[in-house]
């Protein structure tokens, strides 16, 4: 089920994923566990090297093929190293883009120092400070790995402080979609996929205004419920107790629905804001 913006609380699980098992998907990658990750991209050029060996190797004479093969060193689970790429080059990628939106350039240094200018030699201790802060994103210097961009896009989700504005609904949204497949490819590859219920708590039943759940993860497809079970009389079945939207076309009715009561409330807010400063008045 698509939403315009998930849920701060959702996107901050799914980077606390990423934080938390890390270390287990790069232990998957080989038998030697590359401790860093120029090393398991090393390792995965080296392995592309030996293929493009072998493959030079086929047009040669029969009897040196198996000085060849001899050669090579034992194969990668290539499935892992690529899950750790494409979480790496996500996470990274999302964070240069949120960075280059929401991150404040560092305060410019005097251009000329002039010796005894007290105030000068201030902003120039200052300028150093703020460039050298260690809550920046980095675009191509420092430590550019996956938990480094999650733990940084974490601290913006929180609006932590420190030289940024603040992130915006799209932005808020984007890091969302980057952290849920993040998240996913790393359960599926270390084998820890598990479904997960997340309480709608912004966005009640449009039929009964009781509290929403998202259900996702696992190796079934995304579902919402209804805690009113019977008491409520949305279209759909129940489910254990439950008004359960499972299908597509139930899922999509049901966002359509939450989007017009989103924009009852809005109107209805309106009007109540359009009668206080009236009777203020």
């Amino acid at each position: 089920m698509q939403h315009t913006a998930r849920p701060d609380r959702i996107t901050a699980d799914d980077l606390r994923v990423v934080l938390d098992h890390w270390a287990d998907l790069r232990a998957l990658v080989d038998t030697a566990r590359p401790r860093t990750g120029a090393e398991y991209l090393r390792s995965l050029d080296a392995h592309h090297a030996a293929e493009a060996a072998l493959d030079r190797a086929a047009a040669a004479p029969a009897e040196r093929e198996h000085l060849v093969l001899a050669e090579q060193p034992a194969p990668l689970r290539l499935h892992v190293v690529d899950a750790c790429r494409a979480v790496e080059v996500a996470l990274c990628s999302i964070a240069d883009e949120i960075a280059a939106e929401v991150q404040r350039s560092p305060i410019a240094p005097p251009r000329r120092a002039i010796a005894g200018d007290e105030a000068a030699l201030g902003l120039e201790l200052l300028a150093m400070r703020d460039a050298a802060d260690e809550r920046r994103w980095r675009y191509n210097l420092g430590e550019r790995t996956a938990p480094r961009a999650a733990e940084w896009l974490l601290a913006r989700l929180h609006d932590e402080a420190g030289p940024f504005l603040p992130l915006d609904e799209a932005q808020r949204a984007r890091i969302g979609r980057i952290a849920r497949a993040a998240a996913r490819r790393i359960e599926r590859t270390v084998g820890i996929e598990q479904r997960r219920a997340y309480p709608m708590d912004d966005r009640p039943c449009p039929w009964c205004g009781a509290t929403l759940t998202m259900h996702r993860g696992g190796s079934d497809a995304d579902t919402v419920t209804c805690e009113n079970g019977y008491d409520c009389r949305a279209p759909v079945p129940v489910v254990e107790g439950r008004r359960t939207w499972a299908a597509p076309h139930e899922l999509v009715a049901l966002e359509q629905a939450l989007g017009k009561a989103e924009r009852r409330r809005r109107r209805r807010d309106a009007k109540r804001a359009e009668r206080a400063r009236a009777r203020a008045a």
